[in-house]
């Protein structure tokens, strides 16, 4: 089976140039959103109790 190339190359300058301007929207949502995670991230793991898992997981005798 061939594959086909997910990018398709654009004919003119003017639809390369809103190719061009789409790309860069959407790679700045992507970086965006990563960020957002990643700060998202950061304050889950403040809350969690470093020593939860002393008291709550004590293996039976």
């Amino acid at each position: 089976m061939l594959k086909r190339n997910s990018v398709p190359a654009p004919s003119s300058p003017v639809r390369q140039s809103d190719f061009i301007i789409t790309q860069k929207a959407r790679a700045a949502a992507l970086q965006k959103a990563d960020s957002e995670r990643a700060q998202k991230r950061l304050e889950n793991d403040a809350r969690l109790d470093v020593n939860a898992s002393k008291w709550r997981y004590e293996s039976p005798r």
